[in-house]
């Protein structure tokens, strides 16, 4: 009894942001409700290899081999634990970094950590739509940090950044060039020669496995599916699939309930599109992006600005500080090229994210989480390593308020959560 007593109270802190962290995720985002999977999740949940092979269908192969069949019951239960264990996990990574800040220094590290566990864009899009399978990206970049963390398993990056493209090959946007800007963030900072060898090998493995992965699954998921449209709908009906629409979409670029005539008269109109049915493969993902871009098009005509500017308000003033930080480091010409390069890589990764996905998916909230949380992921790992030289900034940028408005700010952002398909 001692001893838990005494574990419990050296790792005090751990305990108290996972409970904070539960009880946000279960009273402000889940509404003290219990946790439950979508129909979209249970989709792509019900696929397997055995209906081709290519990116999308990862999370529910893995699924099938742990749970078996799908049901929605184990469907939900298989999420629920699979985001409890990641948010140990996250709250053990936090405890340590608050730990490691000087005693003067915790309540900036307070709201840091408060602010990347709350608000609209980072965790709670996936407990709102719990199951979501890019929430596999966000259990993928645990395991980097921890691979980071130690030479020895710096090799295992690579493929991890094969199984994020295997997830969704969108990856390509976010989650692998954030594991490859921190690589080499982790490089300008390294003094130790056998260190930096191994992470400046790791990157290069790291970019030309996902080069070449990506390179295979963006032209050939559609080709390798071995069943027709019918066939396919059929079969997923027969699996008590009730949502078509994302999985149709991805695997074969078109859905069982038509858009209007008008819609692929645009699409044959333009210049970039090919018809027929014996294309390339560069040809079918073109294809794909002129359908997609069509598609976001029509679908533009229900939606609200404010469903952009709302969340995007939310988030603007951490945007600033974490834009200002960078282009700060950018312009300091006392910095090696290096790390310029990577401070300009990560506000960079947040624009083009959004700039890429926005005109091919009307999921454009989902899309500003991808963005925006691996660049404060970013920010707070720079801030873990080089914590005096950060913490000063800080106290620099938000000079001009106080910390009960600070703490008004982080309050309105907290409760500002919204669906991933929101």
């Amino acid at each position: 009894m001692t001893k838990l007593k005494r574990l419990v109270y050296d790792h005090r802190f751990f305990f108290v942001i996972f409970a904070a962290l539960l009880a946000y995720e279960w009273v402000i985002v889940g509404k003290c409700r219990l946790w439950q999977t979508d129909v979209v999740a249970y989709e792509f949940h019900a696929v397997d290899f055995g209906m081709g092979f290519g990116s999308f269908i990862l999370p529910g192969q893995v699924y099938q081999w742990i749970c078996g069949p799908i049901n929605a019951r184990s469907l939900t239960v298989y999420h629920t634990v699979l985001i409890l264990l990641f948010f140990i996990a996250l709250s053990a990574f936090l405890e340590r970094l608050y730990l490691s800040v000087e005693q003067a220094d915790r309540r900036i590290a307070g709201v840091l950590i408060a602010l990347f566990v709350a608000g609209p864009c980072t965790f709670s899009i996936f407990v709102t739509d719990l199951g979501m399978p890019e929430v596999y990206w966000v259990y993928l970049a645990a395991l980097f940090f921890l691979c980071l963390a130690y030479k020895p398993l710096h090799l295992l990056i690579a493929p991890l950044c094969v199984l994020a493209l295997m997830v969704n090959y969108a990856a390509m946007i976010c989650y692998v060039p954030f594991f490859c800007i921190l690589l080499l963030y982790k490089l300008s900072t390294e003094s130790e020669k056998g260190a930096k060898r191994m992470l400046l090998v790791t990157f290069i493995v790291c970019v030309c496995v996902s080069v070449a992965a990506y390179a295979y699954l963006a032209p050939n998921t559609m080709k390798n599916m071995k069943l027709s449209l019918e066939e396919y709908n059929a079969l997923m009906r027969s699996r008590g699939v009730e949502e078509l629409t994302y999985t149709d979409s991805l695997f074969y670029g078109r859905y069982e309930q038509d858009y209007p005539a008008d819609f692929y008269a645009r699409m044959a109109a333009s210049p970039f599109y090919t018809e027929g049915e014996t294309i390339t493969p560069l040809q079918r993902l073109i294809n794909f992006a002129v359908f997609r871009l069509n598609m976001v098009r029509f679908h533009l005509s229900n939606r609200s600005p404010l469903m952009l500017l709302v969340p995007l308000a939310a988030i603007f003033p951490i945007l600033a500080l974490i834009f200002r930080f960078c282009v700060g480091e950018l312009r300091n010409k006392a910095n090696s090229n290096l790390r310029r390069f990577v401070f300009f890589c990560m506000p960079s990764l947040f624009s083009v994210s959004i700039l890429v996905s926005w005109p091919l998916s009307f999921d454009f909230f989902k899309w500003m989480d991808f963005a925006f949380l691996p660049l404060f992921a970013s920010f707070l790992y720079v801030f873990y390593r080089e914590k005096q030289y950060v913490t000063a900034y800080i106290r620099r940028a938000v000079s001009l308020f106080t910390y009960p408005q600070i703490l008004v700010y982080a309050s309105v952002y907290s409760i500002c959560v919204l669906s991933a398909y929101y």
